[in-house]
């Protein structure tokens, strides 16, 4: 849910969610390319597109995003109405 809600939150489209996740799950371009059917050179502009959307520089921060919000949710969960609307809209 976490995942989706700031994929949502950061506009991005069906492919750059695909990308996003991939490269959170560690993979690497040439992998994620091969993976998409797609060539390394379209993967970096989905990345670099990815990075800028959720206002980091790379890779470790996008991660580092995600596992300070499990962080704060393992603290304080968000609402689950928040994240209808974000689907919602």
């Amino acid at each position: 849910e976490l995942t989706a809600q700031r994929f949502c939150e950061w506009n991005l489209t069906p492919a750059e969610r695909d990308v996003a996740l991939f490269a959170l799950k560690g993979l690497s371009v040439s992998e994620i390319a091969a993976l998409r059917g797609t060539s390394e050179g379209t993967v970096k502009a989905q990345t670099t597109s990815v990075y800028r959307k959720a206002g980091v520089t790379g890779r470790t921060q996008l991660l580092s995003t995600f596992i300070e919000d499990l962080m704060d949710d393992a603290l304080m969960p968000r609402p689950k109405s928040k994240l209808q609307l974000c689907h919602a809209a």
